[in-house]
């Protein structure tokens, strides 16, 4: 919704007999923002193939190679690791299973902290330790990145 109201012109008036009118013009919204995904399992897995039914373009990865199969499919691009993700989309998603999973996933050798670039956003749907997530903020932020910190739970349906 910001994006429209971002590139949106409204004109207001009046016509013949005094009818009021509103037009509404907003920008086209062929070229989504490029989305990062890292987690394609029970939970991820739906939520990336939603972005890629919305017309997002995603670039994923999963530590199960055949994880990633059904979403390849549907037009996703896969890369080998969290840090070529990050070198190539600055709008991230994860959804991992537990905080050691995210620990590494941001600061392993291969993680999304090695390649983020200044501005992005990091986006965390892991239900995991509180303390873990502000140490991810602060990791994320002494780089120039966003962190935010938006758990799901349950399962799935």
């Amino acid at each position: 919704m910001a994006a429209v109201l971002r590139g949106s012109v409204c004109l207001v008036g009046r016509c013949r007999k005094h009818v009021d009118f509103a037009c509404v013009f907003t920008r086209s919204m062929a070229s989504k923002t490029q989305v990062g995904f890292v987690g394609l399992g029970n939970m991820g897995n739906p939520m990336a193939k939603n972005l890629l039914k919305h017309g997002y373009p995603v670039i994923a990865t999963d530590v199960f190679p055949e994880s990633c199969k059904e979403v390849q499919e549907l037009g996703a691009q896969i890369v080998d690791n969290p840090a070529e993700v990050a070198d190539k989309a600055d709008r991230i998603i994860t959804m991992l299973p537990s905080s050691p999973n995210v620990i590494d996933v941001y600061t392993g050798p291969n993680g999304i902290l090695k390649k983020v670039k200044k501005g992005s956003l990091l986006i965390d749907s892991s239900t995991i330790d509180p303390a873990v997530s502000k140490e991810m903020a602060g990791a994320a932020e002494n780089l120039g990145a966003v962190f935010m910190d938006a758990p799901v739970s349950g399962g799935t349906l």
